[in-house]
């Protein structure tokens, strides 16, 4: 369920709230942000304190901005009212109605489901409010508790991106994900 919190979306789940990003997630970000297994697969630096300060404040200025296009939500579990990871949905081309989606949670959060909830929340705003066509997902080949909370939400394996990025200083695979709107079909 989609609802508006200012400017910015807000998603609603059973167990999940993705909305945009406050002061006070900061915090919460400190913590599992920096947990080697969050990361593990995540191209870029090792994160720091400072790197993930400066991913927060970005993410403020941009919702300040109200760049649209490229929506990171903060993942908040609703029970503990707690911020647990973050979600994206970027627009790959407006032309063609092509988006890509990403999720990125504490690692004790896993295996209870919460990823594949805060993915499909990413699928029904992009498919039910943005009226994509298509939207793709990109998972380290190493990463198999991603490629299945993907295909759990209907997306189709449809490919092997050899080496198409840099883990801190080796090459690695991706598998490229699918999934068409039902109601463009």
């Amino acid at each position: 369920m989609l609802q508006s919190h200012g400017d910015y979306p807000q998603l609603d789940t059973p167990r999940l709230l993705l909305r945009g990003f406050r002061d006070d997630d900061l915090a919460f970000m400190q913590v599992f942000a920096l947990r080697p297994a969050l990361w593990r697969y995540l191209p870029g630096p090792e994160p720091t304190a400072e790197l993930v300060a400066a991913y927060h404040e970005a993410r403020l200025q941009a919702q300040a901005l109200g760049q649209s296009g490229d929506w990171h939500f903060a993942v908040e579990q609703r029970d503990s009212g707690c911020m647990i990871g973050t979600a994206r949905l970027s627009i790959q081309s407006r032309e063609h109605n092509n988006g890509s989606v990403a999720v990125s949670l504490d690692s004790d959060t896993w295996r209870q489901g919460l990823g594949r909830e805060a993915l499909a929340a990413l699928v029904g705003f992009g498919f039910a409010e943005l009226g994509l066509h298509r939207l793709s997902a990109l998972v380290d080949v190493e990463n198999i508790a991603s490629q299945h909370i993907a295909e759990a939400c209907g997306f189709a394996r449809e490919g092997l991106l050899r080496q198409n990025f840099n883990l801190r200083g080796q090459w690695r695979d991706s598998v490229l994900y699918g999934l068409l709107n039902p109601a463009r079909d």
